[in-house]
């Protein structure tokens, strides 16, 4: 047994009570946390190791609080580690909604987005904010990728242009807490309500960020009547004062630049050996910047064209 396993079921059996449980690893995640599940006799638990990164436990602590202080739907947190390397929390089951199937879209939408507009009335006076500089830097990683792929210098000089050109997008929505990876592999069912998780980045940001990562999401295509449906009733019940063709460019404007940002950091971490079962991703979410940028009629297509 490694070090780090020792130290976990150390600190699992002095909370639980017990040495007899069951550790199994779950689903790697674009992060530097480690999942597993926890089964004992009468329960399951989700552990969670923050080893590498204890400031992003801290983060999702308090991010949970403000969340349930919005009545939003988030996992329970039974317990964490005096130096936030490890934290134990509700087990809600396998049911993720990127893989599940037997649901109805539109009814997984509305759920989704009542949740979404609980998430704006969170407290962002004491949330952090989005920064030009902080929006920029998350888009580096790309232009890297595109030099990778055989762009030249004139071409990445235009992809800096364009990173450049969406974040001034981005600064002119709309602020307001936002989740920042609101996508249906961040949501569950369990006991027919939809939970929220990994929420540790949440912040005040452009709105058209979490609407992007729900309803043009890498692997799923909804039909556009659904998505004009559903955008208008969320228009209306949040009251936003904003047109549907204004939060469509919002929406396409923060598409590009996340599916930029993901694109970069895989390509990172696939350069580390990490992450490697999410490669085939990279094709769709190139797709994605593929699609914002033609909907916001982006001469930097053509780049995309090419690498695609």
């Amino acid at each position: 047994m490694n070090k780090n396993l020792k130290e976990i079921t150390d600190w699992l059996s002095s909370v639980i009570g017990t040495q007899s449980f069951n550790l199994e690893p779950l689903r790697e995640e674009a992060s530097n946390r480690k999942y597993f599940r926890i089964k004992t006799d009468k329960k399951s638990f989700v552990l969670v190791d923050n080893s590498e990164n204890t400031e992003q436990a801290a983060n999702f602590l308090y991010s949970s609080k403000l969340l349930i202080n919005s009545s939003i739907n988030v996992p329970e947190i039974y317990a964490f580690s005096e130096d936030l390397r490890f934290m134990l929390m509700q087990d809600l089951g396998e049911h993720t909604l990127d893989a599940a199937t037997q649901v109805n879209d539109k009814e997984i939408l509305v759920k989704a987005l009542e949740q979404l507009s609980l998430i704006y009335f969170c407290d962002q006076d004491i949330l952090k904010s989005c920064t030009k500089d902080s929006l920029l830097k998350q888009t580096e990683a790309f232009t890297e990728f595109c030099s990778e792929q055989g762009c030249n210098a004139n071409e990445i000089q235009e992809l800096e242009l364009l990173r450049k050109e969406l974040v001034e997008n981005l600064l002119n929505q709309q602020f307001m807490p936002v989740h920042n990876d609101f996508e249906r592999r961040n949501l569950m069912l369990f006991e027919d309500q939809l939970f929220v998780i990994d929420f540790q980045d949440l912040n005040v940001g452009p709105i058209g960020i979490d609407l992007a990562s729900l309803l043009f999401e890498h692997d799923r295509d909804y039909p556009k009547e659904l998505l004009e449906e559903v955008i208008n009733l969320h228009i209306i019940n949040t009251g936003l004062q904003i047109e549907v063709d204004e939060i469509m460019n919002h929406i396409m404007s923060a598409l590009s630049h996340r599916s930029m940002r993901i694109v970069g950091t895989f390509n990172r971490y696939f350069k580390d050996g990490k992450l490697l079962n999410r490669k085939r991703d990279i094709e769709k979410f190139l797709s994605r910047i593929y699609l914002g940028l033609n909907y916001l009629k982006k001469p930097q297509i053509k780049i995309i064209e090419k690498i695609l």
